[in-house]
C-alpha cells in the first residue's frame, strides 16, 4: 500500500522539481509553499491524470481510515499514559505512607527499648542491694501474720524461709 504512494509522490516530485527550474520565481514562491507541506498530518488529495475516479476514492478512503487509525493510536497512548501517571502517584503516595509506618514503628520500638533498659537497669541495681539472695526472696514475700492477705495457712512456709535466711546469714 505504502509502495504504491510513494512512488506516485517521488514521481510528482521529481516533475515539480523539473518545473522549479524552469519557471524561475514562480518556482521559489511553490518552494516556499511546499516547506509547510510536512506540517500537515495528511498530504493533500492531487488529481493524477492517470487514477481513475474510483481509485482516487480508494486512496481517499484509505487516507480517512488511516488518520482515523493514528487518531485513535494517539487517543490510546495519551489513556495509558494517563494510567502510568495515576500508578505512579499511588506508588508515591503508597511510599510515603509506608516510610510514615516506618518511622512511627521505629519510634515506638526505640521507646520500649529505653524503657527496657531503664527496667533491667534497675532491676540490677536492686538485685546488687541484696547480699544474699533468701533475703530478697524474704523481702518479697509478707513474712509477718497480718500481712497476708490469702486464705491459707502458711505460716510454716514463712518460718522455713526465715530458718534459710538466718542460717545463711550466720
Amino acid at each position: 500500500m505504502y509502495d504504491f504512494f510513494e512512488e506516485s509522490q517521488t514521481n510528482d516530485t521529481q516533475t515539480d522539481r523539473q518545473n522549479v527550474q524552469q519557471i524561475g520565481n514562480q518556482g521559489e514562491q511553490y518552494t516556499a509553499f511546499d516547506a509547510f507541506s510536512n506540517e500537515a498530518p495528511t498530504q493533500p488529495i492531487t488529481l493524477n491524470a492517470f487514477m481513475s475516479p474510483e481509485q482516487q476514492q480508494r486512496k481517499d478512503k484509505l487516507r480517512l481510515l488511516e488518520d482515523e487509525r493514528i487518531v485513535q493510536i494517539r487517543e490510546k497512548d495519551q489513556q495509558e499514559r494517563l494510567l502510568k501517571q495515576q500508578k505512579q502517584q499511588k506508588g508515591q503516595e503508597f511510599l510515603q505512607e509506608f516510610k510514615k509506618q516506618q518511622e512511627n514503628e521505629i519510634t515506638q520500638r526505640r521507646n520500649q527499648n529505653k524503657q527496657k533498659q531503664e527496667i533491667q537497669i534497675e532491676n540490677n541495681n536492686n538485685h546488687n542491694q541484696y547480699k544474699n539472695s533468701w533475703d530478697q526472696i524474704a523481702s518479697n514475700i509478707a513474712l509477718k501474720d497480718g500481712e497476708y492477705p490469702g486464705e491459707k495457712d502458711v505460716t510454716q512456709m514463712r518460718q522455713a524461709i526465715l530458718n534459710k535466711r538466718r542460717d545463711l546469714t550466720k
